[in-house]
């Protein structure tokens, strides 16, 4: 081979890499996408079938090939959510396909939440009963055992009187970007944000980890309602305690993993 030829070949290759990287690169964005929303799939039967989500909670996920879009099903019972349901959203709250089917008229809890919070990648909501009380009752909700010590020392509550104050429509539904931007303001860094006779709100850093953040959400409130039948002095986790467990490395796919073969043996 003469030096023109090999001088020839080199540019090929440099060209040929340089224009297919950015299609690797595209293609495993996509991939990465579609293993989110499996999760999706996944999480909705998982919380359902933990007795989680009823018919109205949604989980959503941040795209990784468009951060400023995300993935939730359609308006539909989580246990039945397929892969066909599932939908992409813009950060205005809109569909990204013209023609996409009616959506959940909560998707603004979303929205909103993803705009506040660049570290979110998923987005949770459900009408926990374990939950609920500490936000009717007057009781703050603490992390009272050790797999929930990503629990802040009092989870905050949304109070949904507070930012529908000058609306003349006061319902208990999140459904516009203003009551959005107000329950995520309240969720602030934490992890969990308790809305007053409706449920909660539960974010993570993947889908896996803001569904184990929910299941373990609910254990901790059932420990704590619990433990407040025994006695009205009970011991949370302290300072140190959650300072240690913020540093340790808490794996969310081993108790995923456990979860799935709880669905599976359902099944």
């Amino acid at each position: 081979m003469t030096a023109k030829q090999v001088t020839v070949a080199c540019i090929m290759f440099l060209a040929a890499t340089f224009f297919a990287a950015p299609c690797n690169a595209q293609s495993n964005l996509a991939a990465d996408d579609e293993a989110r929303i499996a999760d999706i799939v996944t999480a909705s039967h998982v919380l359902a079938n933990e007795g989680i989500l009823d018919s109205f909670g949604h989980i959503s996920a941040r795209s990784v090939q468009n951060p400023g879009r995300f993935f939730i099903p359609r308006a539909m019972a989580p246990a039945l959510v397929t892969r066909a349901d599932i939908v992409e959203v813009g950060l205005d709250c809109k569909p990204v396909a013209p023609d996409a089917p009616r959506l959940n008229g909560e998707r603004y809890i979303h929205c909103q939440v993803y705009k506040a919070r660049a570290d979110v990648q998923s987005v949770i909501h459900t009408h926990d009963m374990a939950v609920l009380p500490f936000g009717i009752a007057g009781v703050p909700l603490k992390p009272v055992v050790a797999q929930a010590g990503f629990l802040p020392p009092e989870t905050p509550l949304f109070e949904i009187r507070d930012a529908n104050a000058s609306d003349g429509k006061r319902g208990m539904l999140v459904l516009n970007a203003h009551l959005g931007d107000a329950l995520a303001k309240t969720l602030g860094t934490n992890p969990v944000v308790l809305m007053r006779g409706h449920g909660d709100t539960v974010v993570g850093r993947s889908v896996r980890e803001a569904t184990i953040r929910t299941i373990y959400t609910r254990i901790n409130a059932l420990a704590q309602s619990a433990a407040l039948a025994l006695s009205s002095k009970i011991t949370a986790l302290n300072e140190s305690e959650l300072e240690i467990n913020s540093t340790e490395n808490f794996d969310a796919d081993r108790p995923w993993q456990n979860y799935l073969q709880r669905l599976s043996a359902k099944r």
